[in-house]
């Protein structure tokens, strides 16, 4: 079978583990990493890497938010996504993610809008909230961003490396 590290996405050939094995803890050759792997499931299910934090991407644009999820599938995140400010809301309220990587420009309601509503809701104090723009003109709207309680600021024509670690970063 095939597994891919978390932290830097080497992927490694091992044996096959047998349904019903407790798993097993790996460290990865390259990085050093430590991660758990969980055996099949009686159902000859493949097994999985141990989930890791819960991340909300909010994106009006379906390709953007499935491209993202594609980016950040090798750091073994739970990922869910919304496509609106309504539709992020109702997800935060009931899965407590703990990133938040936000569009400020949503079609029913400006990002910035939402980052100050959640940063005044006790609810919501402990979330992460990485805000992105693909209209980024200037220093002043990251500033923006981070005024209104956003944690940080990424213009949407990142490199995916650049993406990656911040968001490590972040959750760290």
């Amino acid at each position: 079978m095939i597994i891919q590290c978390p932290e830097c996405s080497s992927r490694y050939r091992i044996k096959d583990m047998p349904p019903g094995h407790p798993g097993a803890q790996l460290k990865c050759p390259k990085c050093s990493c430590f991660f758990s792997l969980l055996a099949p499931s009686s159902a000859g299910q493949p097994p999985t890497i141990e989930p890791g934090a819960k991340v909300l991407i909010v994106d009006d644009a379906r390709f953007f938010r499935e491209m993202l999820a594609d980016l950040l599938q090798p750091l073994n995140l739970n990922l869910t996504s919304a496509a609106t400010a309504a539709e992020a809301f109702v997800r935060l309220c009931s899965e407590s993610p703990d990133l938040l990587l936000l569009d400020l420009n949503l079609p029913d309601k400006n990002g910035l809008e939402l980052i100050t509503q959640l940063r005044g809701d006790k609810r919501f104090e402990k979330i992460v909230i990485l805000a992105m723009s693909g209209v980024y003109r200037r220093e002043d709207d990251a500033m923006e961003a981070i005024r209104a309680g956003a944690d940080a600021f990424i213009n949407k024509s990142f490199r995916p490396d650049d993406l990656r670690a911040r968001v490590k970063k972040l959750l760290a």
